[in-house]
This record gives structure tokens, sequence and C-alpha cells, in this order.
């Protein structure tokens, strides 16, 4: 135990690491490239706190990659702030959001800012939790992604998702499934996450244009107060795609 210990607290220390030496070089580098965030890894709770695990929450990791799940952002613990980068140039990404509302109705907005080379171009997201899990029915929500679009760069996004955890097994996992527009081009989406133990999970999805695959990490990271810390490690468009394959970090953090 006290090894298993020793490995958490040295994870999470790279963790630390990772954010805060990551975070300025995204904002560099898309600052000379000009480049434009697409939402390469989802730029909300889902992908960037545990709260998209929803009733997996015994999970400190991720639930999704670049899709959504049905779990919104809710008043308690409910800032969360994150970046995304990737290497075709077409997703670096800054973002920051919040929760309203009780946990299972609850409303979760985001502003990424869009045109990193400019500081500008900001985009609003919105995610809209109407049903919450139960044993017998999954988390259901509606949202839309890029709610004042760019033309041509970052079209609106509407999506409806369902999600359920499935606790019981060896191998607890959480589903998704929904179907949107824009960048899900008129589409299904869904994802399944593996809950290999509390602080990793394996994610499988497919996000409308094409498949994606990656792992997450996730841990409290003890500074002056403990802060819930994910580390996302993808590849979009591994299978069922014609586009080019691309490897995305991304990282979060709540603030309790």
């Amino acid at each position: 135990m006290r090894t298993l210990n020793s490995i958490t607290r040295a994870v999470s220390v790279l963790i630390v690491s990772v954010v805060f030496t990551l975070l300025p070089f995204t904002l560099a580098y898309a600052y000379i490239e000009g480049c434009l965030a697409k939402g390469v890894t989802s730029t909300g709770s889902d992908a960037t706190t545990s709260r998209g695990c929803g009733e997996c929450a015994y999970s400190q990791a991720s639930g999704t990659i670049a899709t959504h799940s049905a779990y919104a952002e809710y008043s308690e613990e409910s800032y969360f702030a994150g970046f995304c980068f990737n290497t075709n140039d077409t997703g670096q990404g800054v973002f920051a959001g919040t929760g309203l509302g009780k946990k299972g109705s609850s409303l979760e907005l985001v502003l990424t800012m869009a045109d990193v080379s400019e500081f500008s171009d900001f985009l609003i997201s919105g995610k809209y939790q109407f049903l919450d899990e139960t044993a017998s029915r999954p988390a259901m929500a509606a949202g839309v992604d890029a709610i004042n679009e760019i033309p041509e760069q970052m079209h609106t996004s509407p999506y409806i998702v369902a999600s359920k955890c499935y606790p019981r097994g060896k191998l607890p996992f959480l589903a998704s499934l929904g179907w949107g527009s824009g960048r899900f081009q008129d589409n299904f989406f869904g994802s399944l996450a593996f809950v290999f133990h509390r602080n990793w999970n394996l994610i499988v999805e497919y996000d409308g244009a094409g498949g994606n695959v990656g792992i997450s990490f996730g841990s409290e990271v003890e500074l002056w107060k403990p802060f819930p810390m994910v580390v996302i490690l993808g590849v979009q468009n591994a299978f069922a795609s014609d586009e080019e394959s691309t490897f995305s970090v991304g990282a979060g953090i709540r603030f309790p």
C-alpha cells in the first residue's frame, strides 16, 4: 500500500509538471501558428474533470476525449479550467467553465479562447443535464458547442446525449451515446470509458467523423489544498476515418 501511495504521489507531481509546462507552451505555439481551438479534446468537464464519469465517480479520471457525456458540472466545486493541444495545428485552446444548479439538473457553461494568436474570438458553449442517472435509467443532457459560431472556422454544434455507468464486475465502464450536428456531422457519436483503476481510464469513442482512443489519469494533487486534476493522452482519427491521425494532449483542474 505504501508503494502504491508513493507511485500515486509521484504521478501527481508529474501531472502538475505537465500542466504548468504544456500550458504556456500551448499558448506560445498557438500564438506563433495562429491556431484555432477546434475542441480536439472536449472543452468541458467531460474531458477535464472526473465529473464526466457520473455514477462512476469513484474514478478520478475523465470519461471522454472529444465527445460529450450527459453529466454536467453543478454548483458544488463548480469551477474548472483546462487546455488542449494536438499535433496538426488545429486544436490549441484554453478554456474555463462553471456549473449552475444541483446534481442531475444543472447547466454547464464553458468559455473557450478560440483564436489564441489574437487573444480574441471567444466561444461560448453550454450543456443542460435534464435527467439524473438512476439504477434503471441513464442520465440525459442537451447542449450546444460554439453557440456564437465563427464562420468557416468553428460551427455551432447542437447535440443530445445519454450516459450510463455500469459499476459492477471486475471492469466497470461508462457508456455514452448521442447525436449531434456541426462538428458531429449530423451523425451519432458515442464513447466507452473502462475504469481500470480509480486513477486510470481507457477511452474508446466515435465522434461522428472518426474513432478516437486514449488514456486518462486523474488524481488529487496536494498543494495548499487538494486540487482534482486530469490529464488525457489520445489519438484522434485512430480508426473509421479518412482523416490523418493526430496525437492530442489535454489537461484540466477543478478549483474546490
